[in-house]
């Protein structure tokens, strides 16, 4: 026999549901390594900038020189082997499933920077490496500001004075605990009622922050992962397999079909002898 539930019996354990997520985001261990990588993308984002924009400026600028062209190569492999590094960040901290690989060596140095030069991946990198530095300012922009604040609304209770104030100004209003425009904490009670506020904009903050890590790794994943499935390369090598496979079967049939031919003209000789 089928188990029923009431219409209001649905929308009660929803919103049990719901309420769960979201007090239960302190206690998840991916909410911890999403905060990790945005701590680091700033700072990272910074040196592939600073990096990037030297090598290929100095480059560029010796272009003219010996020097010059091979040091445009080097920052170009360089970004390939940061790139690896930022995919496996991401799989490690933020769960994806990026597969990368390195620049193909072979067939000689010519063909080598042929390659490197003409990878469309190379240079989708090279963007993704400048954009992590805007990511990492967003980023960290947003750490700052969300965490800080829930964090000094959360101590409250325990710095509160009549020197304490919490909140922006809201013009020259004075109702109330808003004296010239600023809320006064200078009682236990208002403290322990901002602590409360200060909960709830924390446990916003790292759905907020989840929410971007998420963002971060989904973009990463679209542009970085060169698997057989996003290869262009490799499926041109198995095009090619695949048409030398044919061109081979199809110089077996004829082949057998010469093959054919001639034992039919000997059977018609004997006949006629």
């Amino acid at each position: 026999m089928g188990q029923y539930f009431r219409p209001g019996e649905t929308v009660t354990t929803s919103i049990r549901d719901a309420a769960t997520t979201f007090v239960g985001v302190p206690a998840r261990t991916q909410t911890y390594r999403n905060l990790v990588y945005l701590a680091v993308a700033f700072p990272l984002g910074l040196a592939y900038f600073v990096g990037l924009t030297f090598g290929f400026s100095l480059g560029a600028g010796l272009a003219i020189t010996v020097v010059g062209v091979p040091m445009l190569l080097a920052t170009l492999a360089g970004s390939t082997l940061l790139t690896r590094v930022e995919a496996e960040l991401a799989n490690r901290l933020l769960g994806t499933s990026i597969h990368t690989r390195l620049p193909d060596a072979s067939g000689g140095i010519l063909d080598a920077v042929k390659r490197l030069v003409t990878d469309a991946n190379t240079w989708i990198g090279v963007a993704y490496l400048f954009g992590k530095f805007v990511f990492g300012l967003v980023s960290f922009t947003a750490l700052v500001s969300l965490l800080s604040a829930a964090g000094s609304m959360l101590v409250a209770p325990l710095t509160y004075s009549s020197a304490y104030y919490v909140g922006p100004h809201f013009g020259t209003l004075s109702v109330g605990p808003f004296e010239s425009g600023r809320l006064v904490v200078n009682t236990f009670g208002r403290a322990v009622g901002v602590a409360v506020v200060g909960l709830v904009l924390a446990l916003g903050s790292l759905h907020l922050l989840n929410a971007l890590a998420r963002v971060a790794g989904t973009v990463t994943e679209a542009l970085l992962d060169v698997s057989e499935a996003r290869d262009p390369s490799g499926d041109q090598n198995r095009s090619s397999a695949d048409e030398n496979e044919c061109s081979a079967d199809a110089g077996g049939a004829t082949v057998d079909e010469s093959a054919s031919e001639s034992e039919s003209e000997s059977e018609s000789a004997s006949d006629a002898n």
